[in-house]
């Protein structure tokens, strides 16, 4: 994963695979969008419309995953990063929001931007008196922003609108995981309904638009179940120290590394795993005094999770 640049001190990375479907949303746009619009333009300049389109239909999920984080940021929620990747982009937090209030305004600032944007896009191709081509890039921005703003508010987690819906469930119960339980469960009921009209689009010759349509929804199947597990694992951990399951170092020869990428060993064996999933090493370094005393792995995580119920949701997850 390339790291491309830092705003306000988040790393900004893109995922290989965000190649693959900004390579394709070109493609579609030169060879179809632009010469529909654009009867008399030619290959050329189709294919340089087309790559400007797709920058800054990126450029808005940028904007659309950092207001998520700046957000989270002003709640006291760390942020790990924004990845761009096939299916967008996504705004890597390090814990969960602290309150049903800072949930729901982290996840309704994203759908705000995307109107926002869809908004001032519109508004710009109707003030400015352009060639074609700036209204056939305003309109294309106003409209597909305004289709992703209506796309995550969906009441299904992962979704903008699934964590909405977990906000108010978790306002009304008092109960962050049963919010996010019933909230998962919508997210898998969603994806299905995705899936299913994914299929019949390509059994009636849309055969490209229709099964990208069911992969998105089974991508968002697979991040509702993924949620639904994350419950159990979390309960398992929290109770668990660091210290209980870290394997020791010699201390007085080791050098601590920056506290960021550390933990205590009196936090949970939850946040651990927390780290050991947003980084990309297979150990997260144990820290005490200003000197390192341990590594978490994820075999130390594997082991503190099999000796508990829920061995294969644990298996799976670790």
């Amino acid at each position: 994963m390339l790291q491309i640049f830092r705003v306000a001190g988040i790393p900004v990375r893109v995922d290989p695979s965000w190649l693959i479907v900004f390579g394709l949303i070109s493609w579609s746009l030169a060879a179809g969008y632009f010469p529909h619009v654009l009867p008399e333009v030619t290959t050329a300049a189709a294919w340089v419309h087309g790559v400007v389109a797709a920058l800054l239909l990126f450029v808005s999920v940028f904007l659309h995953e950092l207001s998520h984080a700046l957000v989270a940021l002003e709640h006291g929620v760390p942020v790990s990063g924004i990845r761009l990747h096939v299916f967008g982009g996504v705004s890597e937090l390090e814990a969960e929001p602290p309150t049903p209030r800072a949930e729901l305004l982290i996840a309704i600032v994203g759908p705000l931007t995307s109107f926002v944007i869809a908004a001032l896009c519109y508004g710009v191709g109707r003030a400015v008196d352009g060639p074609p081509w700036v209204s056939a890039l305003t309109g294309y921005l106003a409209a597909v922003n305004f289709l992703v703003g209506i796309f995550n508010l969906a009441p299904g987690f992962p979704l903008d609108g699934g964590r909405l819906l977990r906000a108010m469930l978790w306002w009304a119960s008092g109960r962050q995981s049963w919010a996010t339980l019933w909230a998962s469960r919508a997210g898998s009921a969603f994806a299905f309904v995705m899936i299913a009209i994914g299929l019949l689009r390509a059994l009636r010759g849309e055969i490209i638009g229709g099964l990208w349509f069911a992969f998105i929804g089974l991508f968002l199947h697979q991040a509702a179940r993924a949620s639904r597990e994350l419950i159990v694992i979390r309960e398992r951990l929290e109770g668990v120290r660091v210290a209980d399951v870290m394997s020791p170092v010699d201390a007085a020869i080791a050098e601590a590394p920056p506290a960021r990428d550390a933990v205590t060993p009196d936090a949970s064996a939850w946040q651990a795993f927390v780290k050991l999933g947003r980084g990309e090493g297979a150990q997260v370094p144990v820290v005490a005094g200003g000197r390192l005393v341990g590594i978490v792995s994820r075999r130390d995580l594997h082991d503190a999770l099999t000796e508990r119920p829920d061995a294969d949701v644990a298996h799976r997850a670790a």
